[in-house]
């Protein structure tokens, strides 16, 4: 059974895409056969939707360090031990965070963005509040493949610093460091529509969340002093 090399599992929002593409710029890291950056298969894998070789036989053994990246995964239930059972036990589990609050209003707007009918109530509101859960979703996460293979990265740093963040992750799968071009090239999954918060929302938000930040911090010993939307 082929495998991929390493997996991308959230945040959505979070700049998966734009750090997905600088991390293909490398000769021998690439996406599964099919070219897609998301698969959204894992958990259906899980759920028994679809069957285990649906996946896997979207990355050969030919040498690239083939991956995907896709952000629902970190919240969703059924794909942890999915993952588990279908890695190689040196593939890295990825995850990139963003400021909670500002992941959760680019959600928004980017499903303004897109239109769809109608404007983003209720259902959105409800998942895209769970999304922000990040230590509870990687503690399901390091419970089923193990903490030791998981690379958590802050978005925000990874902005300051792009050269260094794709480094860790070339390391992590054995390749070489290469140069990277064209750091600042807009994301293929940019919003362009605005999207006002109804009253009282964000205030919410940042008290659901605090907990969720001083977890990632004792748990996890990420540096988050760039949030300063949820600590506002």
């Amino acid at each position: 059974m082929t495998s991929p090399a390493w997996l991308g599992i959230g945040a959505q929002r979070s700049g998966t895409t734009w750090l997905t593409d600088l991390l293909c710029q490398h000769p021998s890291v690439g996406l599964g056969n099919n070219g897609k950056k998301e698969q959204h298969l894992l958990h259906k894998v899980g759920d028994g939707v679809e069957p285990l070789s649906a996946y896997t036989s979207l990355f050969p053994d030919d040498g690239i360090a083939r991956g995907e990246w896709t952000p629902q995964y970190l919240r969703h239930s059924s794909a942890p031990f999915t993952a588990a059972r279908v890695l190689g036990p040196d593939a890295p589990v990825l995850a990139i965070l963003r400021d909670p609050v500002e992941r959760f209003l680019s959600a928004m707007r980017l499903a303004a963005t897109r239109a769809k009918s109608p404007w983003p109530y209720p259902v959105p509101i409800t998942v895209q509040t769970f999304s922000g859960f990040y230590a509870d979703q990687l503690a399901m996460w390091a419970n089923a493949v193990g903490r030791d293979r998981m690379l958590v990265l802050v978005y925000e740093e990874v902005r300051r610093d792009p050269q260094a963040a794709a480094d860790r992750v070339w390391a992590a799968l054995g390749r070489t460091r290469v140069r990277l071009q064209d750091v600042d090239r807009p994301s293929r999954s940019s919003s362009h529509a605005s999207w006002t918060p109804p009253e009282g929302l964000v205030e919410s938000l940042r008290v659901l969340y605090r907990p969720q930040v001083e977890r990632l911090a004792t748990d996890w010993d990420l540096d988050v002093s760039s949030w300063q939307t949820v600590r506002a």
